[in-house]
């Protein structure tokens, strides 16, 4: 299913962007489109499944009679090098903010104090650990199974799916990134180097070819980029949610947003002070605030810094190693998310569950 609406997108795109306004060709040119994905297996097999419905092999581009796909390249970059659209690598100071947000925000501890009985509730059905976290590491699961009409275990009432839901929709995503400030340190990379590209059209387009530059990753990676433009509702991108960047010849940009899995209804968003097409210039006065000018340093991650923690993962890993090695003189099996009770038991779904 989730195959089949990655495919649908790219049908989406394919009507908006080749039969409407004829700026896509019917046959695919590796100069017109570039496309990078995060090194996930499902990320990468989005990126695939979109371009099979952007991308239909013409007469020109069929190489089997029975097939109707053809190949496309999807770029990819290691996890720990991608800073672009991986967005789960060190960052200090998001971690240092989020801590504090998440100890001291008054909205944060009255939900907690509020939901202490179904924290307890969630625990010991589900077999996650009895925490506010643990129990937010459900709401992926209930999620996806919603959106795709599964079963529910009948400890999960009417009564408790109501408040999960209510935490889910009116609460997890705004506390992925609680400030403008923490939105910058997990999405500005990306819009810097949307905007980057732009101005290289802009001012030399014989340097950037391409006419689309596609980018397959999660809902967190979509989140981060709506709220570090300013125009994010808090509301969880859904699968195959998808935001548009459109560069037109007169040089003003306008954004538009997918986020309903199930139609193809596209909305216009509009940055704070500006109109539906805006200027270029205008565009990054707005936002340059939200485009850090060296992410490393804003991270907290200078030369000294990259340095200790290098050294540090090499203490752990030779601790750790240690360890393991002393584990295995008494325990014969060590399953780390082993389960013991026989009923419904949900496995943590990542942060970054839908693709975008």
């Amino acid at each position: 299913e989730g195959k089949e609406q990655e495919y649908h997108l790219g049908q989406i795109l394919r009507r908006r962007y080749g039969d409407n306004f004829k700026f896509l060709n019917k046959t695919f040119n590796v100069k017109d489109v570039y496309v990078r994905s995060t090194d996930y297996d499902r990320t990468l097999m989005s990126a695939y499944c979109m371009l099979a419905g952007l991308f239909p092999p013409t007469k020109e581009d069929s190489w089997n009679k029975n097939i109707t796909w053809q190949p496309i390249p999807v770029h990819t970059e290691p996890m720990k090098d991608d800073h672009l659209i991986y967005l789960d690598n060190p960052c200090p100071v998001f971690t240092s903010k989020m801590e504090y947000f998440m100890s001291h925000d008054p909205e944060v501890l009255k939900v907690k104090n509020d939901t202490q009985d179904l924290v307890k509730y969630v625990a010991e059905h589900s077999g996650l650990p009895a925490t506010f976290k643990g129990m937010m590491k459900i709401l992926d699961t209930i999620f996806c199974e919603q959106t795709h009409n599964k079963r529910q275990p009948d400890w999960l009432n009417a009564e408790t799916l109501k408040r999960l839901n209510y935490i889910q929709k009116t609460y997890k995503v705004k506390w992925w990134y609680p400030t403008h400030e923490m939105a910058v340190l997990k999405g500005g990379n990306l819009l810097k180097k949307i905007y980057e590209d732009m101005q290289i059209k802009v001012n030399t387009p014989a340097n950037l070819t391409q006419k689309i530059m596609v980018y397959s990753a999660h809902d967190s990676t979509v989140a981060a980029l709506l709220k570090t433009m300013k125009i994010f509702n808090d509301r969880t991108p859904t699968y195959s949610s998808c935001v548009m960047i459109e560069l037109h010849d007169n040089n003003t940009v306008r954004i538009l947003y997918r986020n309903d899995t199930f139609t193809d209804d596209i909305v216009t968003l509009t940055l704070p002070g500006c109109s539906e097409f805006c200027d270029i210039d205008q565009f990054h006065t707005i936002l340059n605030d939200s485009m850090p000018a060296d992410w490393r340093k804003a991270c907290g991650l200078s030369d000294a810094n990259k340095q200790n923690f290098k050294n540090n993962i090499l203490g752990y890993s030779v601790m750790a190693c240690i360890i393991f090695l002393l584990t295995l003189l008494v325990v014969t099996i060590c399953c780390i998310y082993q389960r013991q009770r026989k009923q419904y038991r949900y496995m943590e779904l990542p942060t970054d569950m839908a693709e975008s």
